[in-house]
């Protein structure tokens, strides 16, 4: 009836009541007794408000108010309260009504820091993080459980982690999805570290505790990580800890590179670009014990003068197209044998063409690949090879020829053949200056940041422990996350572990990770089962309770998708949606309450908080999962509803990518990995499973500011406890407070206003005090690259309220030209910025010319994802 009347109202404005009573309940106060609490709950009322919070989304030109008006009110008491409401509506948009008067519910984050602490699967250790991708500035060390290593596993405590370019990359949101789907570190900060073995695992051979290794980890920014033994290898005697996190991705590459590849031989001559970085120096290392000749490159005197002291032959400009007709003189003519490429566009052409018959060309580079660039194939009449290189897939797609491949490097550390790079190490308190670093090529060889000091946290009474003797029942275990999670009950000491799902089987791409749960000693049951059919819940759970042993822990992941606008659902839509989960919960909730269990939990999701568009059957049904939830702590009963954010590597979003950008466009780019979801289910556990006040909690990252500018929701005082996380202005024509105060300027006045509130952001990215910056020298000349420019864009976006195309970033644009451009928005709109001059244009070709024209409308792309700019989706 809501979703008919929402259709029927169409665009008129028009204020509409919902009144929901039992929806949402008080906090427990002093001398409230919990079980009158409990049946002021209704989880069939709590669907409804959150099938409300999505219309208030999708028709934000409705003014929706949502009233709680508590059942143990009295009738005519109630109606006096509406009356009253609806005489003087004021701000609020979702009102509790009791015995009190009014009451509003806030939605508020981080409240859990202090209590959520991973007690049942011991120690705590730290790990580099990242709010929302977008800004290094965001980068934050977090308190994670330490992972007790399984079977072929070891646990490391770090030392040292080297940081690569595709770390930077990633926490600034760079990375397309297909670059992290086959590396071995996925959506993680950090693959490479040294350290010292603190846990062995079951069958691994060559490794006891105490060892020092240097080691390949997904996360490798943390204080310990538990790895597979074959991605480690022990440390060569005499080599320093910090120095040896120099080695793994650097070496690796360039032998695999060089050696696997390439085949190099003495008498050839090899062209290195990027001689000074981490690859190159390694890279000019391992040529020189071939008896190669090398010409390197690199952009700066002082990169190049490294790069000539450490043995290269001769070493060339590499910021100048030129470099192509120096090699070829240094050659005679002739050309080189291989190149080891870095470089994109053109200058990769020119690369390729200074390859002599039989050359081998070696690209390391992303942005072609990525950019999808045309490479024209007359060069390779002359028997060229053409490889494309990615150390991260070795790993996984290679196994043993990585471990071969590492063990002969390995060797060459042993004999001395080979060194551990130069490196700049900096204290985990400076790991955003690191990444800055690194970001603006400042850096030379490799930069490695030291391991933070781990705290380690004592376990509390009240969590839940995970027991051999106990069994624990998945329902939708058997695919997806569910199976994640029977991996990591297992991991966790569950012996006993039924998994059951409609079709009752595992799919043959799930065989290794049921093997892996079997590994651990867990005996998996699979069982087919209707979780909406009462009748086949209450025979599962009576033959669990008689075959033994007790069943202790209940977890419900099930879940069916049918997105769409409200304007677009009929009731077998919305009933497909809501069966999965409210049926199968509530008929669950009935069957185990004659259970002794330790734990209840349902998976929700992050879209119930803030409504998402396009899924209110999904929502409601989540909606639903969280009240429920609240009822039963309330009556005494263990329950746990999390709501999750996105994960990208396991389950639904995982398949459908698709659905995964738009969500990324609504709550940020930063999502949970299955991994990190579950460390924070362990840390939930941890906690009173009893507690009225934390039955529902949201587990995700959300960028408030990103979800703000999506989602007419966020602008009510619901999310007002949030406070400066919502910053982001709503309206892209920009912040009107300031758009009124440039009005009233003169034009220099105004112009000054907005260069220093743009300096400021230029300042703190660029490390150049603001006083100091010339406002008509082109930002390119103090150090402003194409990544450095998306970060300053989206910043000024926020600071200011306006897009600024990354265009007017790019070549020779001064803070003045920004300023001129972000002035003519706020104070006229965006139509009236002024189009590009002669000169300009002439600025921008070259600059095209120069990074390539691929990579800049990547870049504009991500820029426009980043901002939010794409708002026709749900509209």
């Amino acid at each position: 009836a809501f979703a008919g009347l929402c259709r029927a109202l169409k665009d008129r404005p028009v204020r509409i009541w919902v009144i929901a009573p039992g929806a949402i309940r008080p906090l427990p106060r002093t001398g409230d007794a919990a079980s009158a609490l409990a049946q002021q709950c209704r989880p069939a009322q709590a669907a409804l408000w959150g099938f409300a919070r999505v219309a208030a989304n999708e028709y934000p030109h409705l003014d929706i108010r949502l009233v709680d008006p508590l059942p143990s009110l009295e009738a005519g008491e109630i109606a006096i309260r509406l009356a009253t409401l609806i005489a003087e509506p004021g701000e609020e948009r979702e009102v509790l009504v009791d015995a009190d008067g009014r009451r509003a519910p806030r939605i508020v984050a981080g409240g859990l820091a202090a209590r959520m602490r991973p007690v049942a699967s011991g120690p705590t250790t730290s790990r580099l993080d990242i709010d929302a991708q977008g800004s290094l500035d965001r980068l934050t060390w977090r308190d994670v459980p330490r992972k007790t290593p399984g079977p072929g596993e070891i646990e490391v405590k770090v030392a040292a982690t080297g940081l690569n370019f595709r770390d930077v990359m990633w926490a600034m949101g760079l990375l397309p999805a297909e670059a992290l789907e086959d590396g071995f570190a996925g959506a993680t900060l950090g693959m490479e570290c040294s350290g010292t073995v603190t846990a062995v695992g079951l069958d691994v051979e060559g490794f006891s505790v105490g060892d020092t290794c240097v080691a390949f980890a997904a996360a490798a920014f943390s204080g310990h990580v538990t790895l597979a033994a074959h991605a480690a290898a022990k440390l060569p005697a005499g080599l320093p800890l910090e120095a040896a996190a120099t080695i793994p991705v650097a070496f690796l590459t360039a032998w695999y590179a060089l050696i696997h590849l390439a085949r190099i031989e003495a008498g050839e001559t090899v062209l290195i670009h990027g001689g000074a970085g981490g690859v190159g120096l390694a890279a000019l290392q391992i040529a020189r014990t071939r008896g190669a000749r090398v010409i390197a490159t690199a952009g700066s005197p002082e990169k190049r003068g490294l790069a000539e002291l450490l043995g290269a032959d001769h070493v060339i400009d590499s910021r100048s197209l030129g470099f192509a007709d120096e090699v070829m003189r240094l050659t005679g003519g002739d050309g080189v044998d291989v190149v080891l490429n870095s470089l994109a566009g053109e200058a990769m052409e020119r690369s390729l063409a200074c390859l002599k018959p039989f050359g081998r060309f070696l690209e390391l580079g992303k942005r072609d690949f990525y950019g999808n660039t045309r490479l024209g194939l007359r060069p390779f009449r002359q028997n060229l090879s053409y490889f494309g290189i990615d150390a991260d897939q070795l790993l996984t797609r290679q196994l043993p020829l990585a471990k071969r491949l590492f063990a002969e490097l390995l060797g060459h550390f042993e004999d001395g053949s080979l060194t551990a790079l130069p490196y700049r190490a900096f204290a985990s308190a400076d790991a955003t200056a690191a990444f800055r670093l690194m970001q603006q090529a400042g850096h030379i060889g490799k930069i490695v940041i030291r391991a933070p000091e781990c705290r380690q946290t004592a376990a509390a009474s009240s969590g839940v422990a995970i027991s051999a003797d106990a069994r624990y029942l998945i329902v939708g275990g058997t695919g997806g996350f569910g199976l994640m999670l029977a991996r990591r009950l297992a991991r966790r000491g569950a012996r006993h572990l039924t998994l059951a799902s409609r079709r009752g089987r595992i799919e043959p791409e799930n065989a290794a990770t049921l093997a892996e749960i079997e590994a651990f000693g867990a005996e998996v049951e699979v069982v087919a089962l209707d979780a909406a059919d009462e009748a086949a819940v209450v025979a599962l759970i009576d033959r669990l309770q008689a075959d033994g042993p007790a069943l202790k822990g209940v977890f419900l992941t099930a879940m069916v998708l049918d997105d769409g606008l409200i304007a677009g659902l009929d009731p077998d839509r919305i009933a497909k949606v809501l069966k999965p989960k409210i049926a199968a919960a509530a008929i669950l909730d009935r069957v185990t309450r004659r259970v002794a269990l330790d734990c209840f939990v349902l998976f929700s999701s992050a879209t119930t908080l803030i409504g998402n568009p396009g899924q209110a059957n999904y929502v409601a049904a989540n909606a639903y999962l969280e009240a429920l939830s609240e009822k039963r702590r309330l009556e005494g009963l263990p329950a746990l509803t999390v709501a999750w954010g996105a994960i990208s590597d396991a389950g639904y979003l995982a398949r459908n990518t698709q659905v995964g950008d738009v969500l990324s466009r609504r709550l940020g780019k930063s999502s949970l990995t299955a991994e990190e979801a579950l460390d924070g289910l362990d840390a939930l556990l941890g906690l009173d499973q009893r507690d009225p006040a934390f039955a529902a909690i949201g587990y995700a990252r959300i960028d408030w500011g990103q979800a703000r500018r999506e989602l007419a929701l966020l602008g009510t005082p619901l999310f007002s406890a949030l406070g400066d996380r919502l910053d982001a202005p709503v309206e892209a024509n920009g912040d009107g407070e300031l758009a009124d105060e440039l009005r009233s300027l003169d034009h220099g006045a105004a112009l000054d206003r907005v260069a220093r509130l743009i300096a400021g952001e230029i300042e703190r990215i660029l490390r150049v005090p603001a006083d100091e910056i010339d406002r008509r020298r082109p930002l390119s000349e103090i150090g402003m690259d194409s990544l450095m420019a998306l970060e300053l864009r989206m910043a000024a976006e926020d600071r200011l309220g306006v897009e600024i195309p990354l265009m007017s970033l790019a070549g020779g644009a001064s803070l003045d030209d920004i300023a001129e451009r972000a002035l003519a928005r706020l104070t006229h709109g965006a139509s009236t910025e002024p189009a590009l001059n002669d000169e300009a244009a002439a600025i921008a070709k070259n600059h095209l010319g120069a990074v390539g024209e691929a990579e800049l409308a990547r870049l504009a792309e991500a820029a426009e994802q980043a901002s939010g700019a794409d708002r026709r989706i749900f509209r």
